[in-house]
């Protein structure tokens, strides 16, 4: 635990290719949703399996790293969590009718702190059984922001109304009447992924094979990666502009 490990490259390279993954997600969701008045378009369903994919990744990479940065995670979702902040703060002064409240920085902040306690208890459990267990919670509570328990999209067990008649039950995944954000990643169901993510890195921080393999250097997208944060908090804006001078 005391040894530094080997960095994974190839997860920095990964996360770079979600970070362009998302970047041309996030431009074409202005062009044609902000710019051109799509409102379906984030419906469509090969554009909800992109976003998905997008929403997957950093969630799990987050998850599987995490362990990592052990000594210094409250420190980081300290920083993450203020940039979520920021980003809501602009998006209530440039986009008042869909703000980013409860996104993804600020969730990921918020998990990064709160593993702290939480793997202590998550580790007396054997990664074997953690790891499909915590997958298999995910996809059945999915859908409680839209209302119900299920299998990942589909509800099959709706849930009482009481609990999204409370404003302070939003962020946990339960949101009251009228609450609106364009990126909403409340902690039901996300912070299962996370800890899906987690015990993944239990299971293969000893195999030899995998700490090989992602040992590998990408040039470009492992230094992508590895600036994930800052490219998150300039890549709108820019994509904005450029959606403004191609209109």
């Amino acid at each position: 635990m005391d040894e530094k490990p080997k960095r994974l490259y190839l997860l920095d390279a990964y996360r770079g290719v979600v970070i362009l993954s998302m970047i041309a997600y996030h431009f074409c969701f202005d062009w044609f949703v902000i710019f051109h008045g799509s409102s379906g378009w984030p419906g469509l369903k090969p554009v909800f399996i992109w976003e998905q994919s997008i929403c997957w990744s950093f969630n799990l990479l987050s998850g599987f790293v995490w362990n990592y940065g052990r000594k210094n995670c409250v420190k980081r979702g300290v920083i993450v969590s203020l940039c979520g902040f920021l980003v809501t703060f602009v998006t209530f002064l440039v986009m008042p009718n869909a703000p980013v409240i409860y996104g993804v920085l600020t969730f990921l902040g918020f998990a990064m702190i709160i593993m702290l306690p939480l793997s202590r208890l998550l580790d007396r459990v054997p990664a074997s059984l953690l790891a499909p267990c915590s997958f298999a919670l995910f996809l059945l509570t999915f859908s409680v922001p839209r209302g119900g328990l299920g299998i990942y999209t589909r509800i099959l067990i709706p849930l009482p109304p009481a609990l999204y008649r409370l404003r302070l039950l939003t962020p946990l995944g339960f949101p009251h009447p009228g609450f609106v954000s364009s990126d909403y990643f409340p902690v039901i169901p996300w912070i299962l992924l996370y800890v899906t993510g987690y015990s993944l890195n239990r299971l293969l921080s000893g195999n030899t094979a995998f700490i090989s393999i992602a040992s590998v250097k990408v040039p470009v997208l492992t230094a992508l990666g590895r600036h994930s944060l800052l490219i998150y908090m300039l890549h709108q804006p820019l994509c904005y502009l450029i959606c403004m001078l191609l209109r």
